[in-house]
């Protein structure tokens, strides 16, 4: 007997399976056949169907076209962007302009109210410069005496009053700003510079003839603690710190050595030499700030 025939059923068992594999197969392609077929709306119109087609028309991507522009389009942008670039560099340098213009007015301004200041304390300096070269000239008119000890009233009087010299308080503020700022470029006239130029100059020479004096000062009073009662010039200037009185008597001298005497006569007439200079000097000031002045004025017809 043959094996297979001796197991019973095996052979229903074997096509049953095959059977359901190829039912099951059926429904899938089935399936797959369903979703690529069109579908009907609920009211029972049918879409239409994806074609391959479509789909190749879909991959396609088609750019819009441009269309060309000529030379003379292209010519005409050029113009437009160099004009709004032009006009807006243009309107830059006029609101610079306008701008500079203000402040070099201010500047103008400022700097002639400072030489006019500069011009009202050396006129008031030079009414007192020949009082001031008179008593100078009469201190070492007195250190040379033969009989000094009667006069030493005046002598302590002239002595006090040599180191009350008042320097040149000059005004600098607005040519400080000027040159720390800049502000020369600002000017358009150039004789203008030249001239603020030449008159701060003339100011340069007066404040270095002012150091001199102080150093003759200085070597004046060294001399002058020796020979003068430091009692009696506190008495002189017991009523103010800038006022001097003349003493009443004829008080007493430390020393009256011809020597030291001779010294101080000597500082006396370095100072007095130093302080014409100086006037000499502010006179040049005024003159320079007058001419400054009218020139300013009439540059920037105030």
């Amino acid at each position: 007997m043959n094996e297979e025939e001796n197991i019973p059923g095996e052979n229903s068992n074997k096509e049953g399976i095959d059977s359901k594999v190829e039912t099951t197969n059926e429904n899938i392609v089935q399936e797959q056949t369903e979703d690529i077929r069109p579908h009907t709306s609920d009211t029972g119109n049918q879409a239409s169907a994806i074609t391959p087609s479509d789909i190749k028309n879909m991959e396609v991507h088609h750019h819009p076209s441009v269309e060309k522009k000529n030379f003379k389009e292209y010519f005409l942008e050029f113009i437009m962007i160099f004009l709004a670039v032009a006009m807006g560099f243009f309107a830059e340098n006029i609101r610079e302009y306008i701008s500079d213009t203000e402040k070099e007015k201010e500047f103008m301004k400022s700097l002639v109210q400072d030489i006019k200041d500069d011009t009202s304390i050396i006129r008031y300096q030079n009414k007192t410069f020949e009082k001031r070269v008179v008593l100078l000239d009469s201190l070492v008119d007195i250190l040379n005496e033969e009989k000094i000890i009667s006069n030493t009233s005046n002598l302590y009087y002239y002595g006090r009053l040599v180191t009350k010299s008042y320097a040149f308080r000059d005004n600098t503020k607005t040519i400080d700003e000027i040159k720390n700022t800049g502000g020369f470029r600002l000017i358009r006239n150039k004789q203008v510079i030249t001239d603020i130029l030449a008159y701060y100059a003339v100011m340069r020479q007066i404040k270095e003839l002012e150091v001199s004096q102080d150093e003759e000062s200085n070597e004046y009073r060294k001399i002058a603690v020796r020979i003068f009662n430091a009692a009696v010039f506190n008495q002189m200037n017991s009523t103010s710190l800038n006022s001097v009185t003349r003493p009443a008597a004829n008080p007493a001298l430390r020393t009256d050595d011809k020597k030291l005497l001779g010294d101080l006569a000597g500082w006396v007439h370095y100072i007095k030499n130093t302080e014409i200079g100086i006037n000499q000097y502010e006179n040049a000031l005024l003159a320079a700030g007058r001419m400054l002045i009218q020139q300013i004025e009439k540059e920037y017809q105030w």
